[in-house]
């Protein structure tokens, strides 16, 4: 009799332990998964607007001209700085990609996107991480026309444009020494104290040289009496690309 009293209470107690919930856990998981999907998410497009961003930031009246006599709106400049300034204009929503591709043509963006979620922070981040940009615009010969981009890590992108042996965007980063003696370069110069343009407008055949660093962007055409500086950076960075045979 007592053992089957002892055999009664452990089964009761086994009834009465408390199950694991299993649906609970189910819905846990449901709802771990909708996270995941919601952290992924591809970017909204915002409708009718485009992200511009200026090749030449002091041109700013004849870009808002060149988008308005277009029959676009202007809206506003979103990031204003000296040497980059992010614009957002609207176009028909069926013409965003016939007015984003007329754009790119026209020569005075650097960028011409859709706005998306995040666009604009994440070029505000690249700005931000630059450390030089040059861009060599056309002559009436055959000079080398072409834009670069180098960060503070050394990473590079060069886009070929026209008398070039490679056209088109390439991406190689700086080796430790060469952006060593890149970054002393530069920080032997005071930018500040450079002109804003070494030109004459009255000799027309020749083509024009920017260098941008540190806020500051610097317009050469006539490499006459022009800071030392600055010809050492132009001189250096020409080599790298020239040993890497993007042009001649």
């Amino acid at each position: 009799m007592k053992y089957l009293l002892l055999l009664f209470l452990v089964f009761t107690i086994a009834c009465s332990t408390p199950k694991k919930d299993t649906k609970n856990n189910e819905v846990k998981d449901e709802e771990k998964e909708i996270v995941i999907k919601e952290e992924v998410k591809v970017p909204e497009v915002i409708e009718n607007e485009l992200i511009l961003v200026l090749k030449n930031p002091k041109n700013i009246d004849d870009v808002k001209a060149l988008v308005t006599n277009s029959g676009l709106s202007w809206n506003k400049i979103v990031f204003d700085k000296k040497d980059f300034k992010i614009a957002l204009i609207t176009v028909p929503k069926d013409k965003i990609d016939f007015w984003a591709q007329r754009l790119k043509e026209s020569g005075s963006f650097e960028t011409v996107d859709k706005n998306k979620e995040l666009t604009i922070n994440n070029l505000k981040k690249e700005y931000e991480n630059r450390l030089l940009s040059i861009r060599k615009t056309p002559c009436f010969g055959d000079c080398p026309v072409y834009d670069l981009n180098i960060d503070k890590e050394g990473n590079v992108i060069y886009n070929g444009i026209q008398y070039v042996i490679e056209e088109g965007k390439h991406e190689f980063k700086l080796s430790e020494e060469e952006l060593k003696k890149l970054t002393e370069m530069l920080n032997a110069g005071d930018f500040d104290s450079f002109k804003d343009e070494y030109d004459n407008p009255r000799i027309t055949d020749l083509a024009s040289t920017f260098i941008t660093y540190n806020g500051k962007q610097i317009k050469i055409r006539l490499w006459n009496d022009i800071p030392d500086e600055l010809i050492n950076v132009h001189e250096y960075v020409e080599g790298i690309l020239l040993d890497k045979k993007f042009f001649n």
